[in-house]
């Protein structure tokens, strides 16, 4: 199926070299499992060679406690992290690439945040398990995420306290009326935004990355690495976040559940599994 207002001409190669694609909503079910027909998609790609990429906003404490549950470690390769802030190599766990989150940005972004009494939770990376979510007020929604993350969160009284961590996302839980409104509020700010809906968490999610950095940034990154191309990939998505991506990539597939926006974005609308199957054959 076909956008009706895609923004691209029909492609029409069918071989591609590499795929990537969204986790929560995309590659898993609503109840965050991986249906069977995904599974054996995956187990298609590695039969061919196929370098598979998982492209999330999720932080590496989480994809890794997932890629675990799930025994995905033999069938994925490598990982965009925190919508494009580190892109991992998952069969080695090294970080291929990190992009910086300069601690005066976090700063202001608190500061502007904190103004309007949205104080943000900050996550950071930490590979070696502990604390990775930092927040000083639990404003909107955002009681719920660290509810859902015990043994990962740790109050602060100031986000100065954070010089030393490795930040890699803001973030804000709320109704979405109150996001688009944050949204508009830090529009002046060197941050990436992206405002999707996730089904772990109560209402919307507000994350905000440095300028430039997304799924898009880190997946050019994990190009130049692969020595491999955007015109050569397959990705698939459903959310906001994945837009840029998606509009870049070779052939570009939203899932069915996605936005009409998103859906009107790509070149095709289609489950992940006949995804695979129709750019990917021997």
């Amino acid at each position: 199926m076909t956008g009706k207002n895609a923004l691209f001409a029909p492609v029409t190669r069918m071989q591609f070299k590499w795929f990537i694609t969204d986790v929560d909503g995309t590659l898993l079910d609503d109840d965050g499992n991986l249906p069977q027909a995904n599974r054996e998609a995956l187990q298609h790609c590695r039969s061919l060679g196929i370098p598979v990429v998982l492209a999330t906003g999720r932080r590496w404490t989480t994809l890794q406690r997932l890629i675990d549950r799930l025994e995905l470690r033999e069938l994925v390769d490598f990982a965009i992290l925190n919508n494009g802030m580190i892109v991992k190599d998952l069969r080695t766990r090294t970080v291929l690439h990190r992009e910086l989150f300069l601690h005066a940005t976090v700063l202001q972004a608190a500061e502007t945040l904190g103004g309007i009494n949205c104080d943000p939770i900050v996550l950071t990376y930490n590979p070696d398990g502990g604390p990775d979510v930092f927040y000083r007020n639990l404003h909107l929604m955002n009681r719920d995420f660290v509810d859902k993350n015990p043994g990962y969160t740790q109050p602060v009284k100031g986000y100065h306290e954070l010089s030393d961590k490795s930040v890699v996302e803001l973030i804000l839980l709320g109704h979405e009326p109150d996001l688009v409104e944050v949204q508009s509020a830090i529009a002046g700010l060197p941050l990436e935004t992206a405002l999707i809906r996730n089904t772990f968490y109560e209402g919307y999610m507000l994350e905000m990355t440095p300028r430039k950095i997304s799924k898009l940034s880190g997946a050019r990154r994990l190009a130049e690495i692969l020595r491999l191309s955007l015109d050569d990939v397959v990705a698939v998505g459903d959310s906001a976040n994945d837009l840029a991506l998606l509009l870049a990539a070779g052939k570009s597939v939203a899932v069915p559940g996605a936005p009409e926006a998103i859906r009107n974005s790509v070149h095709e609308v289609m489950v992940v599994p006949e995804a695979v199957l129709r750019n990917f054959y021997r």
